[in-house]
């Protein structure tokens, strides 16, 4: 017995304990009849007592009618039952979740047994332990997620007690520092520290961690930069150990290191600019009254030799800031003059041997015929051309024509233009082939990247040919029709027209001619004007676009020389006004530095800075004649 100095319940206090238990008890026989039931188990499945009584275990209270037998057949010969997890229905229809303690309580004369059996509803228990475990596999499920990101990153992560024991670690552990995760993973710093992977700092900074302080730094390690962050880890109120995390960000520093130099060349490029800028006005000074001097005193006369010295001085002086420029990275500010003859005749010599038998070739393109552009570029757009010619004759008799002469364009846009262009001066180029001409359908679509009617084209010839044309402020047009073979038209900017040759477009002469001057600088504006002045025209000057402006509309000009970098507004803003209100007005850009990087502008001519008093005379003579 159980009972130690004390006397047994009677059986009216076992039936209390019964009666005021919070358990479900009752006692049922093997047909499943309750012989007796506890309030709380009423409670638990929501009928009163006598309800209770009249149900049967295996058809109203067993969700599954086959489970109750199946659980006596397992516990029978054992005489009990301890924690069986079955489905039981509530009144009301739910299911409920509960354990089942129960034992054998005897056995009558007719061989059925009586149970005596606890019940315990685990319905919100399971409920919420399944959600635990749902919990714990996403988290589970996370953390190697998250551990398999940081593999994949140039990253380390670790775990400390306050023994500075390494208890967990992860990531690029052998990429950044060249060991194992397991090396030192159970070990303290200072073990590692005794195998050389730490040094005495390194303890030091974890130390400081476990005081309480967040830590980043940087720091160096089997020769790579590594960022590092360590933080403590808190448990009520205590620290009990830290996390750190070290990133490789060798690349990253690498690359910061570049956009500073990047940085500093740009300034270097800004600095060289603007002095350029500064240092060409005074030289357009210093040379354009050399020149002046030098009309004024014949060769052998006292002083000749002196302003002949400025002169070559000064132009000198020219070609180092050109040098500067070139270096800083910021020169080429007008595209270089290119004989548009040469750069044909190597193409129809180059490409002669792949021209079927009795296709003609013929160039008709003034030798003295200069453009402004990039030469390799220039190349490429006749290259396609030619080549896109004959292919068009398909390996039949014809003939490609390339001509070239200069015009002055208005700026009226054309039915054919493919890409249109403001009014100014231009070399037309025509390419013309006798083959069976172009469909309207293809006429809208060769131009596109990839488009191509060949069995082995790539169909970027002609696109390129359109970016190339579009980038040296040029025109495009394409006359053609089915039978009567194509024709391609170019307007490439014209360089300073050649003396012998005629603008197609001349201008009305004048029997006197005034020329304004627009720069902000009132010692290039002084000799520039002098030197157009005794070159035998009319001078008139603007300290600025606005103020220039405003004298066109008010006077006559018969020409504008205008500086490209000036404040308020700039000569590539001056030009395009111009443009818009006199197409065909003949403008001269002037300037040593494209501070604000325009790209072409659409002027008659350029005369880079500083410029001889030969140079602006053969200008104006070509563009006054």
């Amino acid at each position: 017995m159980y009972y130690r100095d004390q006397v047994a319940p009677s059986e009216h206090e076992l039936i209390r304990l019964l009666e005021r238990s919070p358990i479900g008890m009752y006692r049922s026989r093997a047909d499943g009849r309750f012989t007796y039931v506890n309030p709380a188990l009423a409670r638990l499945l929501g009928y009163d007592r006598d309800e209770l009584l009249a149900k049967n275990l295996n058809t109203d209270i067993y969700v599954d009618p086959t489970a109750r037998p199946v659980l006596l057949a397992e516990f029978l010969d054992r005489g009990e039952l301890d924690g069986a997890r079955t489905q039981w229905r509530h009144r009301d229809g739910h299911t409920l979740l509960v354990r089942v303690y129960c034992h054998v309580v005897e056995r009558g004369g007719d061989g059925e047994s009586s149970f005596d059996a606890s019940v315990v509803d685990v319905t919100e228990l399971e409920a919420a332990n399944q959600l635990l475990y749902a919990q714990r596999d996403e988290l589970e499920h996370t953390a190697a997620t998250l551990d398999q990101v940081v593999r994949q990153m140039p990253a380390v992560w670790w775990l400390m007690d306050r023994d500075l024991r390494i208890l967990r670690n992860g990531g690029d552990i052998f990429g950044l520092m060249g060991h194992s995760a397991e090396r030192f993973r159970g070990k303290t710093l200072y073990d590692s520290m005794a195998a050389g992977e730490a040094p005495q700092s390194a303890i030091e900074q974890h130390e400081r961690v476990l005081a309480g302080e967040v830590m980043t730094f940087q720091g160096e390690h089997a020769g790579k930069q590594l960022s590092t962050t360590m933080a403590p880890i808190f448990r009520d109120g205590a620290i009990i150990g830290l996390i750190g995390t070290s990133i490789d960000v060798t690349s990253q520093r690498a690359l910061e290191r570049r956009m500073v130099d990047a940085q500093r060349a740009e300034s270097l490029g800004v600095l060289a600019g603007g002095l350029a800028h500064d240092f060409n006005n005074l030289l357009v000074a210093i040379l354009g009254n050399a020149d002046l001097g030098l009309r004024d005193v014949a060769a052998g006369q006292p002083g000749h030799a002196a302003l002949e010295n400025v002169r070559i001085a000064s132009l000198r002086a020219a070609e180092l800031t050109d040098q500067l420029l070139a270096y800083a990275g910021r020169g080429g500010m007008p595209p270089s003059r290119v004989v548009a003859r040469t750069v044909i005749d190597e193409l129809v010599r180059i490409t002669s041997p792949t021209m079927p038998a009795g296709v003609r070739v013929t160039v008709e393109i003034d030798r003295a015929l200069t453009v402004r552009g990039d030469a390799g570029q220039l190349r490429q757009v006749f290259l396609n051309f030619i080549t896109n010619a004959r292919d068009a004759l398909d390996r039949q008799p014809g003939s490609i024509a390339i001509r070239g002469q200069l015009a002055r364009h208005d700026g009226a846009p054309d039915p054919d233009d493919i890409v249109a262009t403001g009014a100014g001066s231009y070399v037309r180029f025509e390419i013309e082939d006798s083959g069976p001409g172009i469909s309207d359908d293809q006429r809208r679509r060769i131009f596109e990247p990839f488009f191509t009617t060949k069995p082995t084209g790539h169909g970027l010839g002609l696109a390129a040919v359109l970016g190339i044309v579009r980038s040296h402020g040029g025109g495009l047009r394409l006359h053609s029709e089915p039978g009567r073979g194509a024709r391609f038209v170019v307007l490439w900017p014209a360089a300073t027209t050649p003396q012998e040759m005629v603008v197609a477009v001349p201008i009305a002469s004048h029997a006197t001619r005034t020329v304004l001057v627009i720069d902000d600088e009132d010692l290039v504006r002084e000799v520039v004007a002098r030197m157009i002045e005794d070159l035998g025209y009319s001078a008139v000057t603007a300290a600025d676009g606005i103020a220039g402006l405003a004298m066109l509309d008010a006077g006559h000009i018969d020409a504008v020389l205008v500086d490209l970098t000036m404040p308020r507004m700039n000569g590539a803003d001056v030009v395009a006004e111009l443009r818009r209100k006199h197409p065909h007005l003949p403008v001269v850009l002037c300037s040593g530095y494209d501070r604000d990087r325009r790209g072409p502008v659409q002027a008659d001519a350029y005369l880079p800075k500083p410029f001889r008093l030969e140079a602006l005379e053969s200008t104006l003579a070509k563009l006054l004649p």
